[in-house]
This record gives C-alpha cells, sequence and structure tokens, in this order.
C-alpha cells in the first residue's frame, strides 16, 4: 500500500511544476485594478431578520397529518 502512496504523491507533485504554456501566452497588462464596491449595503442586507418559518412548518406538518389520518381511514380498493 504504501509505495503506491509514495508513487501517487510523487507524480502529483512532480506534475505541480510543469508549466502551463496558456497562462504563459496570456498579456501581462490587463489595464487597471478594478476598485472595491463597498460592503457596508451587503452587511445590512445579511443582518436583516428573516421570517420566522416555524409557523409555515408547523401549519404544512398539520396538513400532511390529517392527509395521512384521512388516508387511513380510507379502505383500499377491492
Amino acid at each position: 500500500m504504501r509505495p503506491h502512496l509514495i508513487a501517487l504523491l510523487a507524480s502529483v507533485a512532480l506534475s505541480a511544476c510543469a508549466p502551463f504554456p496558456e497562462l504563459d501566452a496570456m498579456p501581462q497588462d490587463t489595464g487597471p485594478t478594478p476598485k472595491l464596491a463597498p460592503i457596508d449595503s451587503l452587511l445590512a442586507q445579511a443582518d436583516a431578520p428573516s421570517p420566522d418559518p416555524a409557523p409555515a412548518l408547523q401549519g404544512r406538518a398539520a396538513r400532511l397529518k390529517a392527509r395521512a389520518a384521512a388516508i387511513k381511514v380510507i379502505p383500499p380498493p377491492s
């Protein structure tokens, strides 16, 4: 088991040293660095409270339980 693991790690390490001609062919001057957008509005949206899903889930659970009880009462077709 160990020789296979060592061979795998060695091949991964050697492939990490491979050149990438597609990246080398890219132009080096890509223009000015874009400015960062303010994050305050995003943080305000993240801190906004979300509606509590509990009432909707409890209502759905009650409807599903009622449906299951109704299915139990109906006899199977003969």
